[in-house]
């Protein structure tokens, strides 16, 4: 792992210890962070952990949810080893087949219509399910969504941003699948760990 895991790691384990009560591993203070800062985090919350830590997490969401620096700094190209890099992408790729996943990822795509025809964004998204996951992350975030979006692609093209406003207000009004976003940030936190 380079340096700047190693420093967002060791600031989400400070975080998670300074609001949460009770011991949690390392993935799992990784995955409080990142669902913290996803939408509808209550209910994912709800999915993944005990009554305690969700009850805890609840109340201190702003103070756990991961950071955009924190965002980058872990899903930044060279942040993790060889190894961990396979194993991240080889676990998104199976996560991918996925029928939810495959309709955000068209979503997605779709109100990206004008940044992906460009040469260099087309290629980020169509060469690695990383960067795929990256920018459903990024839609997904409560707060900081446009700069997660371009640490995954680069530059977006503004008429597209507000195309993710309305993909993200169609979001909100219909829900998130749960299960899949909770899987998705499961899969990243782990293999990020493992």
């Amino acid at each position: 792992m380079s340096g700047n895991v190693g420093h967002a790691l060791a600031t989400i384990r400070g975080r998670v210890n300074q609001h949460i009560s009770v011991p949690v591993s390392d993935a799992e203070a990784l995955k409080l962070c990142f669902t913290c800062a996803t939408v509808e985090s209550d209910s994912l919350l709800d999915l993944s952990h005990s009554r305690v830590v969700q009850s805890e997490a609840n109340a201190n969401r702003s103070a756990l949810a991961l950071t955009t620096g924190e965002f980058a700094a872990l899903l930044q190209d060279g942040a993790l080893t060889q190894s961990r890099m396979f194993n991240l992408t080889s676990a998104l790729v199976d996560e991918e087949r996925g029928p939810e996943r495959r309709e955000q990822n068209a979503s997605i795509e779709s109100a990206l219509g004008l940044t992906l025809k460009e040469s260099a964004q087309r290629a980020l998204w169509d060469s690695n399910p990383r960067v795929r996951a990256c920018a459903a992350l990024a839609v997904l975030r409560e707060e900081g969504h446009v700069e997660c979006l371009q640490h995954a692609l680069g530059e977006v093209l503004g008429s597209d941003l507000r195309r993710i406003d309305d993909l993200r207000a169609h979001t909100q009004d219909v829900g998130i699948d749960i299960m899949s976003v909770a899987a998705l940030i499961s899969t990243v936190c782990t293999q990020i760990l493992s």
